[in-house]
C-alpha cells in the first residue's frame, strides 16, 4: 500500500474540513451586525434599527445582511464582496458624518439597498392569518402588481425605524390646533395691497402679497398652504368615501392611505401629497369660506412674479430649502425681493394649465427639496405624473385626493385683484 497517497489524502481532508470550518466562521463572523457596524460607524444606522420591529419582535436573531443582501445561492457572496470592498472603502477615504441618512432612507435609495427576495426568503406568505383587513388590501394589490413593486415602498421603515402599518389614517381628519384666536370676518381689500386673510370662526390666517401687473394684477401667497390650513379643509369637509356633498357642492376628502406628512411635521410647513384634484377643491373651499375667489396660479402668473424674484443667484441661494431630504418651515430661510418664501424650492407647486392640451397631467413650477439647482427658473416646468405617484395606493378606485409615491408637491394660491369688487 502506498502510504505516502494515504497521507497526502488525510491532509487534503484535514486541509479542506479546516477550510471549510474556518470560512463558515468568518462568514458568520462578517454577516454579524457587530462587524457591519465596524465600517457603518454612523449611530443613526445602529440606533434605528434597534427601535425597528425586526429587531424588537422578531423571534430570531437578524442581522444587517438579512435585508441588505440576497439570499444565499441568490448571489450572496458576490454581493457580499462587492459591498464589502465599497463600504471598505468609504470608511477609509469617506467622513461617515458627511453621510446623509435621511437621504439614503428615500425609498428610491433604499430600493438599491434592500432586497425583495430577502423580504420573502423570511416572509414567503403574503396572506398570513394575522393579517389586518388593510393588509390584505395591500398585499392582493402588491400581488398584482409584483414586478413593479418592492416591499419597502409600504414597509420602509420596518427595518430602521418605528415601523408601522398601511392602512387609512382617520386620525390625520381630527387633528386639533391649539390658539386663543379666533376670527370672526375675513379680510376686506380695498385696494391692491399685501394684505392678511382670515378665515371666520377659525384661527387660521395666511399673507397673501399683492403683483401689480396693468389690468391683470393679482394676489399671491406669500407661503405654500400650510399643513395647519390645510387640516381645517380636511376637517371641514372630511369624507369616508362618498364622492361630491350637497354642502356647497364640493366633496370632501378621504382619509389617506399613511401618513401625508412623511413624519416631518406639520404646522407651517408646506401640506403635501394631495392630488391637483385636492388642491382645486381646497381653493374651491377656501373661496366659499372667505367669499373670495381663491384659485391656483396659472403658469404664466407663476413665471412672471419669477421673473421678479431671480435678480441674482447669491440672493436666490438665500432663499430655498438646502436641505435635500424633507420641507422646511417658511421662516427658516430668507424671504425674496417680494417678500415669497420658497417661490423655488421646498415643494413643487401646481399651476391650473394642462402640461400639454388634453392631457391629464398639469404644471409643476418651483422644483422641491429634491431638485437640482438647474431646475430653479422661471422657465422650468414639469408634469405631474399621476399614474406613476399612485403606484403603492392598494385602494379600489383609487384615491382621488392622495397621492401614495410622491411627497414633495404642494401649492401656493392666487386671487385675482378686482379694484371694483366690494368688501
Amino acid at each position: 500500500m502506498n502510504y505516502k497517497r494515504i497521507i497526502q489524502i488525510v491532509l487534503l481532508m484535514a486541509v479542506l474540513v479546516l477550510s471549510t470550518y474556518l470560512f463558515k466562521q468568518a462568514d458568520t463572523y462578517t454577516s454579524s451586525a457587530a462587524f457591519c457596524n465596524s465600517c457603518h460607524v454612523h449611530n443613526h444606522a445602529q440606533l434605528s434599527w434597534e427601535g425597528s420591529t425586526h429587531y424588537i419582535e422578531s423571534e430570531e436573531e437578524l442581522s444587517c445582511v438579512s435585508c441588505h443582501l440576497p439570499p444565499k445561492g441568490e448571489g450572496f457572496y458576490r454581493e457580499k464582496i462587492k459591498r464589502g470592498f465599497k463600504d471598505v472603502y468609504a470608511y477609509y477615504f469617506k467622513d461617515s458624518v458627511d453621510h446623509n441618512w435621511e437621504l439614503k432612507s428615500r425609498p428610491e435609495q433604499a430600493r438599491e439597498h434592500t432586497f425583495k427576495a430577502s423580504c420573502l426568503e423570511c416572509h414567503p406568505k403574503l396572506f398570513p392569518i394575522q393579517l389586518s383587513p388593510n393588509g390584505e388590501i395591500a398585499h392582493w394589490h402588491y400581488q398584482q402588481h409584483e414586478t413593479d413593486m418592492h416591499c419597502i415602498d409600504c414597509h420602509l421603515n420596518v427595518g430602521h425605524g418605528p415601523g408601522g402599518k398601511a392602512s387609512h389614517n382617520f386620525e390625520l381628519l381630527n387633528t386639533t390646533i391649539k390658539t386663543d384666536t379666533l376670527y370672526l370676518v375675513s379680510a376686506q381689500i380695498r385696494d391692491l395691497k399685501s394684505f392678511t386673510e382670515t378665515i371666520p370662526q377659525s384661527s387660521i390666517g395666511f399673507d397673501m402679497i399683492a403683483i401689480e401687473k396693468g389690468d391683470s394684477s393679482f394676489f399671491i401667497g406669500k407661503a405654500e398652504v400650510s399643513w395647519d390650513e390645510y387640516l381645517l379643509f380636511l376637517r371641514e369637509t372630511e369624507s369616508e368615501g362618498r364622492s361630491e356633498n350637497e354642502i356647497d357642492g364640493f366633496s370632501g376628502a378621504t382619509p389617506p392611505w399613511g401618513n401625508p406628512d412623511q413624519g416631518w411635521g406639520m404646522g407651517s410647513r408646506p401640506a403635501i401629497t394631495m392630488t391637483h384634484h385636492a388642491a382645486s377643491m381646497y381653493c374651491k373651499w377656501l373661496s366659499v369660506r372667505t367669499g373670495k375667489s381663491y384659485r391656483l396660479p396659472t403658469e404664466a402668473e407663476w413665471e412672471y412674479v419669477a421673473r421678479q424674484v431671480i435678480t441674482t443667484e447669491s440672493e436666490l441661494v438665500n432663499t430655498i430649502n438646502s436641505d435635500k431630504t424633507k420641507t422646511i418651515e417658511p421662516q427658516e430661510v430668507s424671504p425674496d425681493v417680494l417678500g415669497l418664501h420658497h417661490l423655488f424650492g421646498n415643494v413643487k407647486e401646481f399651476c391650473a394649465d394642462e402640461f400639454e392640451k388634453g392631457s391629464k397631467e398639469h404644471v409643476l413650477k418651483g422644483g422641491s427639496f429634491k431638485s437640482e439647482k438647474t431646475n430653479y427658473r422661471a422657465d422650468y416646468r414639469e408634469a405631474t405624473q399621476h399614474d406613476h405617484w399612485m403606484k403603492t395606493d392598494p385602494q379600489i378606485p383609487k384615491s382621488i385626493w392622495w397621492y401614495s409615491d410622491c411627497n414633495d408637491v404642494g401649492f401656493r394660491l392666487v386671487l385675482t385683484y378686482q379694484n371694483t369688487e366690494k368688501p
